[in-house]
């Protein structure tokens, strides 16, 4: 780098795309979702905090800051910093890829999903929603695996859904034998 001229880069600062903010709303499509899946944000994410021996990154606006602060006072950010800060742009990007999991799983594995958007490939159904029960302003539970098939059905012996709040209760659950 040197030899060119090229100085080191030192710090990364990325913000994704709101996918969770255009998930939210009651009018999102499927199409507006798709737009808001961060690709390259991810992945700069990713790579910076790789390096985080050598890279400061932030993943937050929150951070913004510290960095400055640290930055200001010594010229430079401590390694205690680029570790806090290397974990946190790891759990962003764990927490976004969750969040696009979680509404791909809903759109396409759970429950009552028609049978022109089923997933495919040997996914079945992953997820259910669970009533709340006892406060039905409130938002209900889901239950789901990540993997394979939900090992039981949205029905208990009493005739109705599950609700949350039996959802622990393996008495109530029927099996899918």
């Amino acid at each position: 780098m040197a030899t060119n001229n090229i100085s080191p880069i030192t710090l990364v600062v990325c913000n994704l795309y709101p996918f969770v903010l255009q998930t939210a709303k009651p009018d999102c499509t499927l199409e507006g979702a798709i737009e808001e899946i961060d690709i390259g944000g991810v992945t700069l994410l990713r790579a910076a905090a790789k390096n985080h021996a050598r890279v400061s990154i932030i993943s937050s606006p929150s951070d913004y800051d510290l960095v400055l602060e640290e930055w200001n006072k010594s010229g430079k950010v401590s390694d205690e910093t680029k570790r806090g800060l290397a974990l946190k742009a790891f759990e962003s990007t764990k927490s976004y890829d969750e969040a696009i999991s979680d509404y791909f799983r809903k759109m396409y594995s759970s429950v009552g999903v028609e049978e022109g958007s089923k997933a495919g490939a040997g996914v079945e159904v992953q997820r259910m929603a669970l009533r709340y029960g006892a406060n039905p302003h409130q938002k209900p539970a889901q239950a789901f695996v990540e993997q394979g098939e939900m090992p039981v059905k949205s029905e208990s012996n009493l005739g109705s859904s599950v609700s949350s709040g039996n959802a622990c209760s393996p008495c109530l659950l029927v099996s899918t034998d």
